[in-house]
């Protein structure tokens, strides 16, 4: 590996991770806005809508910006074409989701879910729109300039949503928020790169060579992220599938603050360096030490804190969520591990192995999901879930092992000192921290939470780094942050002498 890939991976990522903290704090402040105004029930008829929508959006699912930058050769006809891919099967989708709108609302027995379907899918066209050119974006690794336009869409969807949701007081606002921050997004694309895709088809056979294992992935993804919507929506109604929704939103913060985005900075990073197999394992390593030390914390300290977050966050009509975020945060650190591995082995050529993966998953996922919750509802289907990440992981690794042969010891050296600092800290809350006495005395139990959460983030550090000492300083996230700190001091010393 080059001498400056590392540096742009650590970039790369650096933006990525910039952009979803930001983002995440948008959504966080809309969505405690929002569940303030609008009731669980709106947001389990948005999810039901949302559920089949997505199902008709594997049309699209060809993965044509990760081809785009798996081809280090890709000229403009390559974008014109999978511009014009992306446009046809939005069309596509949006008249099969028009015809589907009736059978969808019948399914769950809910006849407002007829409208809510027939406006979303106008979306798929809105999204097939956008401007392919942002892709070089990733590309070139300007995650810079990613960073933009990624920013400002969330920032358009957010300043749209809230508003209406008070004027409307119902799901309508969810609805017409996400149709005008598509059109918004779509604007933007072409305002942010000059790019100008014009129809064409002249590349459709060699974008699919690529994009036909994409495409397999991403339909069983689809349903490893969306069966849950299909199993809790029929089973049990709205409520306890907007129940189930905003709790694993919240609860997935490790995975979408950390994973996601550190991952869409490594596809086009391992991409340029995928024929170095050792500096490949050394990217890979690094990326995983770091995502390691802040992703399982950060899961282990939502299940210490949840029985404090959900009374501040959500209000008294949500406690329900305590026990699925609990759950839902320890598989939302699991599935946090495998997001790195599917990313390396995308990179490298081989998204079939990570294909393979993703159905062993939904296998799992759908026999839990149909045996737990028509027996405990919607914490069957958290249960159900977490099952499906401890029992796939191995399969994971065992992909990742075949595909670029990175060592399980190795893996083992990157998790285990993070893993038993968390195991401490849950430990300490769980001991220290009183539960909320009263769960409507917002003032009392904001500062339990506020003492939970320095507390939990004091232990963490003081136990990783005795941990750290413990097994002789070796080369790692530890030392790499002790020699930055050094040389912080150090320059903090030289202007004040």
């Amino acid at each position: 590996m080059t001498v400056a890939a590392q540096p742009s991976i650590a970039r790369g990522a650096a933006w990525m991770v910039l952009f979803k903290m930001t983002e995440r704090s948008l959504g966080l402040i809309s969505t405690l806005i929002l569940v303030r105004v609008l009731a669980p029930t709106d947001f389990g008829i948005v999810a039901m809508a949302i559920s089949f929508i997505a199902m008709a959006e594997l049309l699209s699912a060809f993965g044509f910006d990760i081809a785009l930058i798996h081809n280090q050769r890709a000229s403009e006809l390559h974008y014109h074409t999978a511009w014009t891919c992306n446009l046809l099967l939005g069309l596509l989708i949006t008249t099969v989701m028009i015809a589907a709108a009736q059978p969808v609302a019948t399914f769950y027995g809910r006849p407002e879910v007829f409208w809510v379907v027939a406006a979303l899918g106008f979306g798929a066209t809105l999204t097939g729109l956008e401007n392919i050119g942002v892709v070089a974006f990733r590309k070139d690794l300007q995650f810079h300039r990613e960073f933009m336009f990624l920013l400002s869409k969330k920032l358009a969807a957010v300043l749209i949503t809230v508003p209406l949701a008070f004027w409307l007081r119902s799901y309508w606002a969810l609805v017409i928020g996400t149709l005008s921050s598509r059109f918004l997004s779509t604007l933007l694309s072409y305002a942010v790169h000059p790019f100008r895709p014009r129809f064409s088809l002249a590349h459709v056979r060699e974008l699919m060579t690529f994009s036909r294992w994409m495409l397999v992935s991403n339909v069983i993804i689809f349903f490893k992220e969306r069966s849950t919507d299909f199993v809790v929506g029929s089973m049990q109604g709205p409520r306890a599938l907007g129940l189930y929704n905003v709790s694993n939103e919240l609860s997935q913060l490790p995975m979408t603050e950390l994973a996601t985005p550190i991952n869409r900075a490594l596809i086009p990073s391992f991409a340029r360096i995928q024929g170095d197999r050792e500096g490949v394992n050394r990217a890979f390593g690094g990326a995983l030490a770091w995502l390691a030390v802040t992703m399982i914390p950060a899961a282990a300290g939502i299940c210490a804190v949840a029985p404090h977050l959900v009374p501040v966050l959500l209000g008294p009509q949500w406690l329900d969520a305590v026990a699925l975020m609990q759950v839902l945060a320890i598989a939302g650190g699991l599935t946090a591990l495998h997001s790195p591995i599917c990313a390396l082995i995308i990179a490298t050529g081989q998204p079939g192995r990570v294909a393979a993966c993703h159905a062993f998953f939904v296998a799992v996922l759908i026999t839990g999901l149909l045996f737990l919750v028509p027996r405990w509802a919607s914490i069957g289907a958290a249960w159900a879930v977490l099952c499906a990440a401890a029992l796939a992981t191995p399969a994971y690794l065992f992909q990742l092992r075949r595909s670029v042969g990175y060592r399980l010891r190795d893996l083992l050296q990157a998790l285990i000192r993070p893993l038993v600092a968390s195991l401490v800290m849950v430990f300490v809350i769980r001991t220290l921290v009183p539960p909320p006495a009263h769960v409507s005395e917002v003032l009392s139990n904001t500062l339990l939470l506020l003492g939970a959460i320095a507390l939990g983030a004091a232990t963490y550090v003081l136990a990783l780094g005795l941990l750290w000492l413990g097994s002789g300083r070796p080369r790692g996230v530890e030392s790499s942050a002790t020699e930055r700190l050094r040389l912080v001091a150090a320059r903090l010393g030289t202007k004040n002498p």
